[in-house]
C-alpha cells in the first residue's frame, strides 16, 4: 500500500494566513473596545443625566418650600412685635396669612408624594360614566367661576361609560380645568373654557380647551416632564400625574397648542362595552 505525499503549503502562504488572522483578531479586538468604550460612554452620559435631573428635581423642591417657610417665619416674627400687630384685626391678618401658606406647603407634599408613589397606586375599577363624572367638574368650575368673567362651555356631552377609579379620574379633570383656568388668568380676551366629551371609535374622548396664550411648540411634551412648569406656583407634578394616572387606565392623555390661540388637552379612554351596574360618578 503505497501512501501519497501532501506537499506542504509555501512559507508564504502560511505567512499570508496568519497575517491574516492576527490582523481579523486585532479587528475584532478593537471592535470589542469601541463597543464597551462606546457603553460606558451611554452609561456615564444616562447617570449624568439622571443626576442632573435629580439635582434639578431637588433644586425646584427646595426653592417651593422655601418660599412659604420664609413667608411663615415672617409673619410669626411679625406676630411676636407687638408694636406691629397691637390691634386684633391685625394679628386676624398675619394669622390667616401663616395659615394660607401652611395649607399652600400641605398641598406641595401631597401633590409630590402622590407622584412619589404613583408606582403604588391602586385603582378600584369599576364602571363609570364619564360624561356625569366631567359635568360635574364643569358645574363646581361655572360656580366658582361667577363674577369673575369666565365662561364656561360645557353643553355637548357625549353618553360615554369607561372603567376605571372616579376618584382618580377626577383628579385628572380638576387639574386640567384649574390648569386652564390660571392659563387665562390676566389676559385682555375674555377668558373662555370650552369642555366636550365625544365617542371616538371604541375610545371616550374629552377635550378641555382653553384661550389663553398657548404653548411654544418645544414645550408641549416637555408639560408633561415632572417638574416642568409654565406657570410661576406649583412644583410642575400636576401634569404628569394626570398622565401617569390616565395611562394606568389604558389611555391617552396629549396636547394641542399655538402660540395665542390657546391650549387644548384631549384624554381618551376605552369605553367600557359591557352593561352591569354604573358606578356613581362622585363615588
Amino acid at each position: 500500500m503505497m501512501l501519497q505525499a501532501t506537499t506542504p503549503a509555501p512559507p508564504d502562504f502560511q505567512v499570508y494566513s496568519v497575517s491574516v488572522i492576527v490582523v481579523i483578531s486585532v479587528v475584532v479586538f478593537a471592535f470589542a473596545v469601541v463597543i464597551t468604550l462606546l457603553r460606558r460612554g451611554d452609561r456615564r452620559r444616562a447617570e449624568e443625566e439622571k443626576l442632573a435631573a435629580i439635582g434639578t428635581a431637588t433644586a425646584r423642591i427646595l426653592h417651593q418650600i422655601k418660599n412659604p417657610l420664609q413667608t411663615i417665619v415672617l409673619h410669626a416674627d411679625i406676630l411676636q412685635d407687638e408694636r406691629i400687630v397691637s390691634e386684633a384685626y391685625q394679628r386676624r391678618e398675619v394669622c390667616e396669612a401663616i395659615v394660607g401658606e401652611s395649607q399652600r406647603l400641605v398641598s406641595m407634599l401631597e401633590e409630590l408624594s402622590v407622584y412619589a408613589s404613583g408606582a403604588r397606586r391602586t385603582l378600584n375599577r369599576r364602571p363609570v360614566r364619564l360624561d356625569d363624572l366631567v359635568r360635574q367638574v364643569t358645574e363646581v368650575e361655572a360656580r366658582e367661576a361667577l363674577g369673575t368673567g369666565l365662561t364656561v362651555d360645557a353643553a355637548d356631552f357625549a353618553e360615554t361609560t369607561v372603567y376605571g377609579d372616579a376618584y382618580y379620574l377626577r383628579q385628572v379633570f380638576d387639574n386640567l380645568v384649574r390648569n386652564a383656568r390660571e392659563a387665562m388668568e390676566g389676559q385682555d380676551e375674555p377668558p373662555r373654557l370650552r369642555v366636550r366629551v365625544a365617542r371616538q371609535g371604541g375610545n371616550a374622548e374629552v377635550r378641555v380647551t382653553d384661550n389663553g396664550p398657548g404653548i411654544a411648540p418645544e414645550n408641549l411634551q416637555r408639560v408633561f416632564q415632572p417638574f416642568v412648569s409654565t406657570k410661576g406656583k406649583g412644583m410642575g407634578l400636576g401634569l404628569a400625574i394626570c398622565r401617569e394616572i390616565v395611562e394606568g387606565h389604558a389611555g391617552r392623555l396629549d396636547v394641542e397648542s399655538a402660540l395665542g390661540r390657546g391650549t387644548t388637552f384631549i384624554v381618551s379612554l376605552p369605553l367600557h362595552t359591557e352593561a352591569p351596574a354604573l358606578a356613581s360618578a362622585g363615588a
